[in-house]
């Protein structure tokens, strides 16, 4: 069974305006696309909370927002740069290349390329490409499944690097010891 990737769709030259089952509704498609004079997404430091006042912080972006941009958090430009890299370096593959790397969760396979073509209750889906994998718990992790395709420095990156660091910021978060 050949899935329908929303990557392989929008690449073919052929698309012209974007295929209605992915128009969301009217109620939920942005009413402003101009910033707003005074408001800004709430920002949060990791150097200047901690314990119950980062929990309120974070709770209060949520409740308000939905999100909140995390700030100090000890993870360089460079680190989040060449995560994006690794990640381009995924995406530019040919299509074969990828579907090798596929899940099925109809087997219980979530791990891998994917694509989410869920209907949500409108009939409409999401016009998204993933790559997903379990990083943690160590002995959760299936480190076969980061293609070996690639440049075999983004494998150590990906599992030596930048996990560690994500790692250590929810932890932090979340307030577990690192020990």
């Amino acid at each position: 069974m050949t899935t329908e990737r929303v990557q392989a769709l929008a690449c073919t030259g052929n698309l012209k305006e974007l295929p209605e089952k992915f128009i969301r509704p009217a109620d939920e498609q942005p009413e402003n696309t101009k910033p707003l004079e005074g408001v800004t997404v709430p920002a949060i430091s990791l150097t200047k909370s901690g314990g119950d006042l980062l929990v309120k912080e974070i709770h209060k972006a949520c409740s308000e927002w939905g999100f909140f941009l995390l700030k100090d958090h000890g993870i360089s430009f460079g680190l989040i740069k060449k995560l994006y890299e690794v990640g381009m370096e995924f995406f530019k593959q040919p299509q074969e290349e990828k579907e090798k790397y596929a899940n099925d969760p109809s087997i219980g396979k979530f791990e891998g390329y994917g694509t989410k073509m869920t209907k949500n209750l409108d009939e409409k889906v999401e016009w998204v490409d993933y790559f997903f994998h379990i990083m943690s718990p160590p002995s959760k992790v299936d480190y076969h499944i980061w293609p070996k395709s690639l440049h075999p420095t983004s494998t150590d990156f990906v599992f030596g690097l930048l996990a560690p660091k994500v790692f250590g910021v929810e932890f932090l978060l979340l307030d577990v010891p690192l020990d």
